[in-house]
């Protein structure tokens, strides 16, 4: 009985990770759409447009959360492949997260001082922690040990 059940888990997990992986990969088109879209309503204006302007800005933005959605999509698929998440792939995320953040505003010029310090430290942070995760790798589990932990 207990088998049947945790192949029945098993496969309902493996048939929800290849629908989200279907749905990640539509929203990276998606994504990536909307970046080619933002190209597009540049092209015409190329001469007269500055890196001050609206819409470039709005392809900066766009291009900075490709890289996002891409880090956030590479550790679903890390799950996938070793059924864990690793600590050093949630950093990895969050410091991106943080970069995109920060470049946003830093090039919008709307950030206040106050807040770039709050986003460099919680930057410094994220670098500290992703180097103690790769200093100090997770021990091996033994054997029938559950993949449950993060």
């Amino acid at each position: 009985m207990k088998q049947v059940i945790l192949r029945l888990y098993n496969t309902t997990i493996d048939g929800v990770v290849i629908g989200l992986i279907l749905m990640m990969l539509i929203t990276l088109a998606f994504a990536f759409i909307d970046v080619l879209m933002a190209m597009a309503r540049l092209v015409p204006t190329w001469r007269t447009t500055t890196l001050q302007d609206v819409e470039f800005r709005e392809l900066v933005s766009s291009v900075l959360d490709v890289f996002v959605i891409i880090e956030l999509f590479s550790t679903f698929v890390d799950y996938v492949k070793v059924r864990r998440i690793r600590l050093s792939m949630l950093i990895d995320v969050t410091a991106v997260f943080i970069l995109r953040d920060m470049l946003i505003k830093l090039y919008a010029k709307t950030v206040s001082t106050e807040e770039l310090l709050v986003l460099a430290v919680l930057l410094i942070v994220m670098v500290m922690a992703r180097s103690i995760t790769g200093r100090f790798p997770p021990r091996a589990r033994p054997r029938g040990e559950a993949d449950s932990e993060a």
